[in-house]
């Protein structure tokens, strides 16, 4: 009887290995400014839960961390290390002695290993030796129930398969020493959009992706250093590569109630103060960079030819203010419809607003998903009446295209799927992001 109940929840086990997707293997390679990737930061976009890691080392996309306990005490046990290069430990802790019996099965659902052993009080110890690389599953039955555990192997070794007592951790004579191994997971399900913050030097790097194998990515290092020295995050969407995060250049700051259209203005939101070292430890500074008015984001009184498509302003070298015309690419880049791209106020198709939005620091049932990697933050404006408005509601970036007395500009709201693409007054204070020339 107890044998066929083994059976029984060896095949209940399979299945429901066979409905998740196998752990994915994602590695990454460095190139362009820095010939390492340091650190990576991986973010899953739906659930927003993430991981940090060495670059140099893997991450495994998971459905879950393992195949779940089915019955009994509520105590999962550990399989150590895992992924293994052919030989793991199986630590189960057991509120009784007792018979044990281990089954160890390959993805096909054949068992390859069937030990029975008698189990003590305590963490009990079990060695797995693999032959071969691959996926494999071990059900662990005693009489308080049953349970269930997922080892991925990664290196094919000479040998057998096999599963040994070695005890309790104890009562066993030189006992098992664990190596010390971070192994770095992060949920996953089919479809999901993984958000990586790669970091090498000082550079940062941000890849979205939804992978279905298992893959390296390598990671073009861009440098995109504004006067001061800060390092800006940067972010490759379609064929055109910008800034992941505001513009944070401050060599001045004024007070919200003084503001022109001919002179350069740079705004902190909620400062109201002139002084430069405060400003750059407010919260608002830090989290959401510096809105300028349009002279200051052009880095000029002069008015600027419409035509013209570079105009580096106040953005780091080898950057230049997008115009008009390439916030338009970066749209239709990402989904929206010619038509739409001309058009005037709010433009829907291809949902690009979403896309734009990090998914961070916006109201909780805000429309978003950052497929893109752009991360556009709510960092609000500094308008005509001397206020500051719509932070955590609002993202508003200038281009550096006049239209007569005004400039165009692009906005994403909390509520919308779509970007505004609107013309204001030079005197209102917006955030700006920067694009590679």
């Amino acid at each position: 009887m107890l044998k066929s109940r083994t059976i029984l929840i060896s095949v209940i086990l399979l299945f429901s290995f066979l409905l998740n997707a196998q752990d994915l293997r994602v590695t990454f390679t460095a190139s362009g400014a820095s010939s390492t990737v340091d650190s990576v930061k991986a973010t899953n976009l739906r659930t927003n839960n993430s991981v940090s890691l060495p670059g140099n080392d893997t991450l495994y996309l998971e459905l879950n961390t393992g195949i779940s306990e089915l019955s009994g005490s509520g105590k999962n046990g550990i399989v150590f290390p895992n992924p293994c290069s052919g030989t793991a430990t199986l630590i189960f802790p057991s509120i009784e002695t007792g018979t044990s019996i281990l089954c160890l099965m390959n993805l096909s659902g054949q068992v390859l290993v069937r030990i029975s052993a008698e189990i003590l009080k305590g963490d009990n110890i079990f060695q797995v030796s693999l032959s071969k690389a691959g996926v494999y599953l071990i059900s662990f039955e005693t009489g308080s129930g049953i349970s269930g555990f997922k080892i991925i192997c990664t290196e094919t070794l000479e040998g057998a398969d096999q599963i040994s007592y070695k005890g309790t951790m104890q009562g066993n004579k030189g006992p098992i020493k664990l190596k010390d191994q971070n192994i770095y997971r992060l949920g996953y399900a089919s479809g999901d959009i993984i958000l990586y913050r790669c970091r090498g030097g000082v550079h940062t790097t941000i890849i979205t992706d939804s992978p279905d194998v298992s893959k390296n990515n390598t990671v073009e290092f861009v440098p995109c250093i504004d006067p001061a020295g800060k390092s800006y995050a940067i972010v490759k969407v379609g064929t055109q590569t910008w800034m992941a995060e505001n513009m944070a250049w401050l060599p001045k700051v004024m007070k919200p109630d003084t503001g022109a259209e001919n002179l350069k203005f740079y705004y902190v939101y909620d400062y109201n103060d002139t002084v430069v070292s405060a400003a750059r430890n407010n919260p608002n500074y830090i989290a959401y960079g510096v809105l300028y008015n349009w002279p200051a984001a052009m880095n000029t009184t002069t008015r600027k030819n419409n035509t013209m498509e570079f105009q580096q302003a106040v953005c780091p070298q080898g950057w230049h203010l997008p115009s008009d015309n390439e916030w338009k690419i970066l749209e239709m880049s990402l989904g929206m419809s010619q038509a739409d791209a001309d058009t005037l106020y709010l433009r829907t198709s291809g949902d690009v607003g979403m896309k734009l939005k990090s998914t961070t620091a916006w109201p909780e049932d805000t429309l978003t998903s950052n497929l893109s990697g752009f991360t556009g933050l709510p960092g609000g404006y500094r308008n005509s009446h001397d206020l500051f408005g719509g932070r955590y509601k609002y993202s508003l970036f200038w281009t550096s295209t006049p239209s007569d007395t005004m400039s165009w500009y692009r906005c994403f709201n909390f509520n919308e799927r779509g970007v505004y693409r609107m013309t204001t007054l030079w005197s209102q204070g917006l955030s700006v992001r920067c694009v590679k020339d």
